[in-house]
């Protein structure tokens, strides 16, 4: 398939969707357990565009002039971008803009309606460019990315691109996926899901996206068609070559794919037994987090432009969040397993 192919498919892809961020019950249930914490531990906050906000407060010294300004990559139809600018002026700033872009006229379009019924056409603006290859010219405060970067091919060209238009104190902050390309599964995050999934009802295995009976665990690739995942494991090394992590929360992995939209419509927020379960899956989901055996699947991150001290959660490092080759997995699991072994 052509870049053009894909870029159609991308735009079409998202054409009909009234509400890009809605999420099954059950995620909430998990998130505001397995993740909540964190985003309150390593950023002070606990929403996401109060996450947003406050990296913009920090790049935003007494000593910056002129009007502040973020800019938002991928910015779909304008709804994260304007409870940004809510959450900004809950906390007293004044004076800045936001600069949605994205591929999509679509989304552009209502963009435009959503920030204008919102009374913020002022303040949120929509600028229809290829994410591959920005050619904005200002520098800003802070460059936002939430779940945009896993549709990006160049991820070099924007993070280079990132780096060079970010004010001396900006941040570079993101809520993305940095699992294995597609978002598949890695082969020992996989082995879970095989382990779990006969446990699993009739009703608990249909994927709603697909609207397909899964009778074993299939780990879609979902990079076959448009942008989707097409380079989510790199996003996290190539921004580590240009970038300090300032705060980092790594989470997901196997649990991801309970709870997301293709399975996650399936259990019922209201039934003591999917919840249990749900909950149970996300403590064991992050005790191999914890333990190194599988690698988080998200981020909410900040990063600097220039080396600064790291808060993670729970010692889970950006650097540690990498996952490396299949050789160095194996020589992993032999030095855990030799220093299991009496002596």
């Amino acid at each position: 398939m052509n870049y053009k192919e894909r870029v159609s498919q991308q735009i079409a892809q998202y054409a009909a969707t009234v509400n890009m961020h809605d999420l099954p019950a059950i995620f909430h249930i998990w998130s505001n357990e397995h993740v909540r914490p964190g985003l309150v531990e390593v950023f002070g906050v606990d929403t996401i565009p109060e996450f947003y906000a406050s990296a913009y407060l920090k790049a935003r010294t007494e000593s910056s002039s002129g009007r502040g300004a973020i800019l938002s990559i991928g910015c779909g139809d304008g709804s994260v971008e304007i409870e940004v600018a809510r959450a900004l002026a809950g906390k007293g700033a004044r004076d800045f803009q936001i600069i949605g872009a994205d591929l999509s006229p679509i989304l552009l379009k209502r963009l435009r309606d959503n920030v204008k019924a919102a009374g913020l056409s002022n303040i949120v603006v929509g600028v229809e460019t290829d994410l591959n290859n920005i050619t904005l010219t200002q520098p800003f405060d802070m460059i936002m990315a939430n779940h945009a970067l896993h549709h990006i091919v160049e991820l070099e060209k924007l993070f280079d691109f990132a780096k060079s238009h970010l004010t001396e104190r900006g941040l570079f902050a993101t809520s993305d996926m940095i699992g294995r390309n597609g978002h598949q599964r890695w082969p020992e995050t996989a082995a879970i899901l095989n382990a779990l999934w006969p446990t699993l009802s009739e009703k608990q295995r249909f994927n709603i996206q697909l609207s397909r009976f899964d009778d074993v665990f299939t780990d879609h690739d979902c990079s076959t068609e448009g942008f989707e995942g097409i380079r989510a494991q790199d996003i996290l090394p190539l921004l580590l070559e240009r970038f300090w992590p300032a705060g980092f929360l790594g989470f997901g992995g196997f649990i991801d794919v309970l709870v997301d939209r293709s399975f996650g419509h399936s259990y019922d927020v209201n039934n003591a037994d999917d919840v249990s379960f749900i909950r149970f899956a996300g403590e064991l989901n992050d005790i191999l987090l914890d333990a190194g055996l599988i690698k988080p699947t998200m981020m909410l991150a900040h990063f600097a432009k220039d080396k600064i001290p790291e808060k993670c959660f729970r010692d889970r490092s950006a650097r540690a969040s990498i996952r490396t080759h299949d050789a160095d997995w194996i020589r992993f699991y032999a030095d855990k397993l030799k220093a299991r072994s009496p002596a």
